[in-house]
């Protein structure tokens, strides 16, 4: 096996190299060092064009994407169609959006809120499925109790609201 493979080797090498020696029929080689140093040289030429073609795009596309973000710093806020104050860090394009520009002095990094009132509810909704027999039945002491954590929820998410709206300015 060894010497098999050496011969296919021997053998290829002779064939590329008398490609270099035997002549066409207006008398030139088939191939030529002259020739394989142009077309690789072309080739080069070309792949180098195509690179710098590429990073003066990419140069654009970032100067370009770094004149549409200097709004980075702005808060827009627009109203859903229930009325529903909604905040983004990028416009509603089907919606009037109000930009507000953000003072990088004022802005306090606020810790998250506790989630532990979501897992409560959860378990409770969990329990209170679990009780139900027939979903048209409900156990008032659970159904006052459920209205209470809305309430609690719903005061929440007011407070938060109102947060925001003083921290950009707003409304």
């Amino acid at each position: 096996m060894k010497y098999f493979s050496y011969l296919l080797v021997m053998i290829m090498l002779v064939g590329l190299g008398s490609l270099f020696i035997l002549k066409k029929p207006d008398g030139t080689p088939w191939l030529s060092f002259g020739n394989v140093a142009q077309q690789a040289q072309q080739k080069a030429n070309t792949l180098f064009n195509e690179a710098k073609r590429n990073l003066d795009s990419a140069v654009q596309q970032t100067s370009t994407a770094a004149d549409t973000s200097s709004d980075s710093d702005a808060i827009y806020k627009w109203q859903d169609a229930n009325g529903n104050w909604v905040y983004s860090d990028k416009p509603n394009l089907q919606r009037n959006s109000q930009a507000h520009k953000l003072d990088p002095s004022k802005i306090t990094i606020m810790a998250a809120e506790d989630t532990s009132i979501l897992n409560e509810l959860v378990a409770k909704k969990a329990h209170i499925d679990s009780q139900l027999k027939n979903p048209s039945a409900l156990n008032p002491t659970d159904v006052k109790q459920l209205m209470m954590d809305a309430k609690n929820i719903q005061q929440l998410m007011d407070e938060r609201t109102k947060r925001l709206d003083q921290a950009i300015g707003g409304n």
